[in-house]
């Protein structure tokens, strides 16, 4: 079993009228109180006056550990990469920690510290590792002890007062390094043997030379004549599949003289295809009339149908693939049939093989675009935590985030691609957002407009099914271009000219544009603000909780054979639209 190590002691009520005074506090341990409403209070080791006691606000006592905690780990659930990424440092870490800030503690709700603190050195000790070989292990372990001799303050209220790291290579390293110094020494051995050889018979290997010499370059001549066709059968073929396409290709450069029967397959295969095609339509139409004639077709059918028409002429316009619909979206309550409190819409289409498994499959590209703006000065680490918070929740455990792709940007005077389309592994590091200057969403959105159709090529060139994207947008203020940002939003995200269009999820926090916030999500059921007077950071601890859950139920339905959106609006936080 894994071991684990709760700060959270204990959790009980306060005691009223006779329920007798609230317990002795052990000398290593801190009491926080929390309200009715959730505001948490520490006073620094002194207990509840009386009035504060049986007339007060405050509910609840928690009991934090503050003592001193000393473990030795053995980091094999956080494996540190070398440089050449394909090899692995071994590394186990002598930690000291403890509880500075029990406030932190209790609002977080750290229910394990191992995962805070094991994480965080994790990281830290993961890109000191990309720095350095496999077999330059000392100097690693020497830079990693040099980084870590300071304490380490946390923003869950942990300090970290002592690192120490053991550094070595995995046993799969060290067989490789083995392996080289072997190799080296057989070839030492060789060169060494072929010398002594070569100075014995130097006499008699002229004449055996000359003849060697031709033999050689008589190889070298028809093996260079062999890559040379096979760069022009390459070339000719593409790296694609090998489809029909590219077997008449091959057909004709295997068979140049032969050019006319080649465009006799080509023009057969096409005329099938096209039969096919009209077959279908043929008994798609009979089906349908025979629908009408027995009433089994309702008026209101008829445009459902329609739009199912729509979307297969749309979606056919999609290289490489077909188009289906996606499953409903849920505004307000989990996945279930769909009645008065459970309102839904269909928002989009996936890009998917013609052979693929359905809408369950696949991959799924989320983008985050967040504000680097000054306007988001105030929550900058909340907005950090948030990315490192969805990271680590989509790798618990690993296989939940297996079908995700993820890819962050900041937006500011200038948009920065801070992580490329990538798969959540525990190698993925998420970015640090700092403030820039200038707020061009306009700019944000186009850069989107650019980069998606390039992302959703090279996965459909890598995966059979890839689902539309879904984009969750945060702004904290306004664009400083005037209302431009509306043309791009609407070269995104209208369907009629952007068959790849992504699902949008907006959210405004501080000085954010309500307007603006709502015509980014397109439905207002998926456009949220904050309630006024919400500071800053609590405004994004908000944010953090509904990306997270949201892109969590994605992975896992993703992963559980379904795909919908289940988007629930966190306290502080309220729907542009529908019920939230």
């Amino acid at each position: 079993m894994t071991p684990t190590l709760p700060l959270i002691i204990s959790e009980e009520p306060v005691p009223r009228g006779l329920s007798g005074p609230v317990k002795a506090l052990k000398p290593s341990a801190a009491a926080v109180y929390a309200s009715y409403d959730g505001e948490l209070a520490w006073f620094q080791g002194k207990p509840l006056s009386w009035s504060q006691q049986f007339l007060g606000k405050y509910r609840t006592r928690y009991e934090v550990d503050l003592s001193d905690h000393r473990r030795t780990a053995h980091l094999k659930s956080w494996p540190l990469p070398s440089q050449d990424q394909a090899h692995c440092f071994d590394a186990v870490v002598d930690v000291g920690f403890r509880v500075h800030d029990p406030v932190e503690v209790v609002r977080r709700n750290v229910t394990d510290a191992l995962i805070v603190v094991y994480g965080h050195i994790a990281a830290v000790l993961r890109g000191i590792a990309r720095g350095f070989p496999i077999h330059q292990a000392a100097l690693a372990e020497h830079r990693m002890n040099q980084d870590c001799d300071h304490e380490m303050v946390l923003p869950e209220g942990i300090t970290i007062y002592r690192c120490v790291v053991d550094l070595r290579p995995d046993e799969a390293a060290r067989e490789y390094i083995t392996s080289l110094t072997r190799a080296d020494r057989e070839l030492r051995l060789a060169e060494s043997a072929q010398v002594r050889a070569e100075a014995e018979a130097r006499g008699e290997q002229v004449v055996d030379r000359i003849k060697l010499d031709g033999r050689i370059a008589r190889e070298k001549l028809e093996q260079t004549a062999k890559l040379e066709l096979q760069t022009e059968r390459r070339r000719l073929l593409g790296e694609g599949d090998l489809d029909i396409g590219g077997l008449i290709r091959l057909f004709v450069l295997e068979h140049p003289d032969r050019i006319a029967e080649a465009v006799e397959m080509r023009s057969r295969w096409e005329t099938a295809l096209v039969g096919r095609q009209e077959q279908f339509d043929e008994r798609s139409v009979e089906v349908f009339k025979f629908m009408v004639a027995n009433d089994l077709i309702q008026p209101a059918d008829v445009e459902v149908i329609r739009q199912q028409a729509l979307n297969r002429v749309q979606g056919s316009t999609l290289a490489g693939g077909a188009a289906t619909a996606l499953r409903p979206v849920r505004w307000g309550g989990p996945a279930g049939p769909a009645g008065p409190s459970a309102p839904s819409a269909l928002v989009g289409t996936v890009v998917a093989d013609a052979q693929g498994s359905g809408p369950a499959s696949g991959v799924l590209p989320v983008y985050l675009l967040i504000d680097e703006s000054a306007a988001v000065a105030g929550c900058l680490d909340g907005l950090n935590n948030a990315l490192r918070g969805l990271h680590s929740a989509l790798l618990t455990p690993p296989e939940t985030a297996t079908g995700l792709r993820i890819a962050v940007l900041g937006a500011a005077g200038q948009t920065t691609a801070h992580l490329p389309m990538s798969a959540v592994e525990w190698t993925t590091v998420m970015p640090e957002l700092t403030v820039r200057a200038g707020a061009r969403h306009d700019l944000a959105f186009e850069r989107l407009g650019k980069q998606l159709p390039e992302d959703l090529a090279r996965l459909k060139a890598e995966h059979p099914v890839v689902h539309r994207p879904v984009l969750f947008v945060l702004f904290g203020g306004v664009c400083e271009e005037g209302v431009r940002w509306r043309e791009a939003v609407r070269a995104l995200t209208d369907p009629a000219t952007n068959p790849r269009y992504p699902t949008v999820i907006s959210v405004g926090i501080g000085r954010a544009d309500e307007a603006e916030i709502r015509a980014i999500a397109r439905y207002p059921e998926l456009a949220f603000l904050a309630e006024p007077g919400l500071d800053l950071a609590t405004a994004a601890e908000r944010f953090a909780s509904l990306l997270r859950d949201s892109v969590l139920y994605l992975s896992r339905g993703l992963a559980g054979g379904r795909l919908d959106l289940f988007i629930e609006c966190p306290p502080g936080l309220r729907r542009l639209g529908g019920t939230g």
